[in-house]
């Protein structure tokens, strides 16, 4: 259900908890960005009773909400890509206006992502909505370019046109703003060389010039503001301008009043080229979904959509496409960029029976390739799910200013009536002269008030560094996360699969008697029919044909090992207890790693040393995170002590705990938390299969490996694409900077505001001042933002 004026981030949180509590309810999450809450019933639980409950509460908690009830069973839903949205406030109209529109349901947009999503309610055709929506978009911000999720680009390109009025709005407004500039200019040189010859008629042309320029420059401004007005949204930006300027040109204020009113618009529009062009690079993000598929039917090629494409079909990628779809490689070998998933630059060799995920870049060969993953299921498709719903979980700081922003304007609104109107009353009301300057202090109060640059530049940031991050490889699922990354100061891994590669090697051949050729033939033969991975590994190792037809008798002797009978000799594989059980004499070995003891016909010929290799950046990750301030690094590790203090030494751990069950490391995490504060942030990385549980726990759950694992995607709130842990230190980093620039935008603008609203408070500072502590202040704080998405990687 959707709860239309919900406002209150507390309220929610209150209401989420309630609903959840109840006993129909299986389980309940309030979004208090697009203001919907959604529940799941117990089995038998009845609809109608829950939702009168849920009603109840709601009403009880926040009186007076809209509250719309919706059947997500055969829910239908729209999306549209509003490319070139630049102007939060017109963003913010289109959502309103689409809310309204006939056939809808509820509409939220992403301003991050400029992403509007439609929920329909059947009652008119999924085509008269994507029309009536897109020519509401297209009023607003004529600049936009309309892209409808599940049509064809010629589809598109026909709904862009026929919703496109004949002449183009954008570059008209770009005429009126230059002529107004222009004849702003000229205008103000006149009326001050006519104020140096006295002329009144001069005066008089002048005032004419200035109105004509202010209707050209802000007709637009004074039409939104009256149409805001009749909607209910009154302390808005628009609203804010309108009634300074006209209330300056009524006390005859006029060449001041057209000013702000042409700076304010040229403000806008450079405000819009800087949240363009952030949003451009960010964006290009997304030019990693594919837009075809060559499918091979027969011996013809067919250029499909790639959600077409099913399990088993074959494609065929040629040199410099992308993969559309995940698959196995059934024919040739090919370098393929990976960089647009991974952030890595270095090409990577694919052949035959290799995987490849939708999203690389095939760079010199063809490759035909067997489709493993529907498109929805494919790689690319959940890096572009995860960039483009990361805005939607926002920070607590995101929470703060949104929540400020609504109280602050209207109190600001009433502090420059206040001013207005009680001084020249208390001074001496019959006095013109009071009047005069206490309403121009009180008209320049409200220039100052609207808090654009915070409201518009804090997402932007969070939205910036999220980006960022992602080009490097490093998928964030939401700016709250990204948040707290800034205040973790104790990172806890998982060792199999994060901090070594998760792969079993033969990393020593220790022959007695015997060769160690052929004590490497023994064991291979004794281990060619077990599925364990130590017996994969000493197969691979062997890396010879195996002929099974030599093996007779074999038998897995559960806790020991295999015996096995090979070309007439008993060989014996496994651990110390089979060697005992079978009274034979050996030599313990004490290397690091799983042992393998081999005895042919009752004697000792050697053991083999596995174990698993540290990847070759984990020791420069966890020296990485010293130097970024990292208090403690922890391993966990349900591997042997031996191994995991191995690890440890090498690595230079802080601490290290071995020998654990996936239940006994979300003790030790609580552990660790015991005695935190709400500053002491702890992250788990782990390979995202075996340990949802650890990641679920921690504040931060960090997945390793995640290039193809559905797993990893899921249970983890940040996920690393190109399993190097040395890249949790970048997350770090990325996380620490773009909260600077959060808190220097926060500063700035209030500071600024602060400032001058005392000071015309005071009488020391006029419109321009105010046009500069508005748009101006707003401008500096989007291209600070910016700066979010030109991090270099810290040493």
């Amino acid at each position: 259900m959707t709860l239309g004026g919900l406002n209150c981030a507390h309220c929610a949180e209150v209401i989420g908890q309630k609903v959840e509590d109840l006993d129909e309810v299986e389980m309940a999450h309030l979004n208090f960005v697009n203001k919907k809450l959604s529940f799941e019933l117990k089995d038998g639980a009845s609809r109608k009773l829950t939702i009168d409950k849920v009603i109840n509460i709601i009403d009880t908690t926040e009186p007076g909400l809209n509250i719309q009830v919706h059947d997500n069973r055969g829910t239908k839903e729209l999306k549209l890509k509003l490319e070139n949205l630049t102007c939060k406030q017109c963003a913010d109209q289109i959502e309103f206006e689409a809310n309204k529109a006939k056939g809808v349901k509820s509409a939220t947009l992403d301003f991050g992502n400029c992403i509007l999503d439609v929920e329909l309610d059947g009652t008119v055709s999924r085509r008269v909505v994507t029309e009536g929506i897109a020519t509401i978009a297209k009023n607003l911000q004529h600049c936009l370019n309309i892209q409808v999720k599940g049509i064809s680009k010629a589809q598109n390109k026909a709904l862009n046109e026929k919703v496109t009025k004949k002449f183009d709005k954008d570059k008209l407004d770009k005429i009126r703003l230059f002529v107004g500039v222009i004849a702003y200019a000229i205008t103000f040189i006149q009326q001050v060389w006519g104020g140096n010859h006295g002329h009144a008629n001069q005066d008089m042309i002048s005032t004419v010039a200035f109105i004509a320029v202010y209707l050209v420059v802000g007709g637009d401004v004074l039409l939104k503001a009256a149409k805001n007005i009749k909607n209910g949204r009154v302390f808005d930006e628009n609203f804010l301008i309108t009634i300074a300027t006209l209330g300056a040109i009524i006390i005859g204020e006029t060449s001041e009043a057209v000013g702000v009113m042409v700076f304010y618009k040229l403000g806008v529009f450079l405000q819009g080229i800087a949240v363009g062009k952030s949003r451009k690079s960010i964006s290009s993000l997304m030019e990693i979904r594919p837009d075809v598929a060559n499918l091979k039917i027969g011996n013809d090629i067919e250029v499909v959509d790639p959600e077409e494409v099913e399990i088993g079909d074959i494609i065929v990628v040629k040199p410099g496409e992308r993969v559309p779809l995940d698959g196995i490689v059934i024919e040739g070998s090919s370098m393929v960029d990976t960089s647009a998933l991974t952030g890595e630059s270095v090409l990577r060799s694919v052949n035959v029976e290799d995987e490849v995920l939708s999203g690389f870049i095939n760079k010199n060969a063809l490759l035909t390739i067997e489709v493993t993953k529907d498109f929805g299921e494919s790689a690319v498709s959940k890096v572009l799910d995860l960039v483009e719903n990361a805005s939607s979980k926002k920070a607590k700081t995101e929470n703060f200013i949104s929540v400020f922003s609504k109280y602050y304007t209207p109190v600001v609104v009433g502090l420059a009536a206040i001013i207005a109107i009680i001084p020249p009353v208390l001074i001496d009301p019959s006095s013109k002269v009071e009047w005069y300057r206490w309403v121009l202090r009180g008209l320049t109060f409200l220039v100052v008030s609207c808090p654009c640059a915070l409201v518009l530049s804090i997402p932007l940031t969070f939205f910036s560094g999220i980006g960022f991050a992602s080009k490097n490889g490093v998928l964030i699922k939401g700016s709250n996360y990204l948040e707290a990354l800034r205040y973790v100061d104790t990172v806890v891994f998982d060792k199999t699969g994060t901090l070594t590669k998760g792969v079993f090697n033969v990393t020593k051949v220790n022959a007695v008697n015997v060769s160690k050729d052929e004590l490497m033939e023994y064991a291979a033969y004794a281990e060619a029919n077990s599925n364990h991975p130590i017996a994969k590994s000493i197969v691979k190792a062997y890396n010879k044909n195996l002929d099974l037809g030599k093996i007779g008798e074999y038998e897995e002797i559960a806790a020991h090992g295999i015996k096995v009978n090979y070309n007439g000799k008993t060989v014996l594989a496994g651990n110390e207890k089979l060697m005992k059980a079978n009274n034979v004499k050996y030599t313990p070995v004490s290397e690091t790693g799983t042992v393998v003891y081999i005895a042919v016909d009752g004697k000792y010929a050697g053991d083999l040393v596995i174990s698993d290799e540290i990847k070759a950046d984990s020791k420069e990750a966890i020296a990485k995170l010293k130097q970024i301030g990292i208090k403690q690094t922890v391993m966990l590790t349900g591997d042997n002590k031996k191994v995991a203090d191995a690890v440890a030494a090498e690595l230079k751990l802080d601490k290290v705990y071995s020998n654990l069950l996936p239940d006994e490391k979300v003790e030790k995490i609580e552990e660790i938390y015991q005695g935190r504060g709400e500053k002491e942030k702890v992250v788990f990385v782990g390979d995202g299969i075996n340990d949802a549980p650890v990641l679920a726990r921690a504040d931060v759950g960090i997945a390793m490996g995640g290039l193809g694992s559905d797993a990893a995607i899921e249970a983890a709130d940040v996920v690393i694409m190109n399993d190097e842990p040395s890249q949790i230190a970048k997350a770090i980093a990325i996380s620490k900077k773009t909260s600077r620039i959060v808190w220097q935008n926060i500063i700035f603008a209030l500071g600024v505001k602060v400032i001058v609203l005392v000071a015309t408070a005071f009488g020391a500072s006029n419109m321009w001042e105010a046009v500069f502590a508005d748009v101006g202040v707003a401008l500096i704080a989007v291209l600070n933002a910016m700066r979010a998405m030109r991090m270099k990687e810290e040493n």
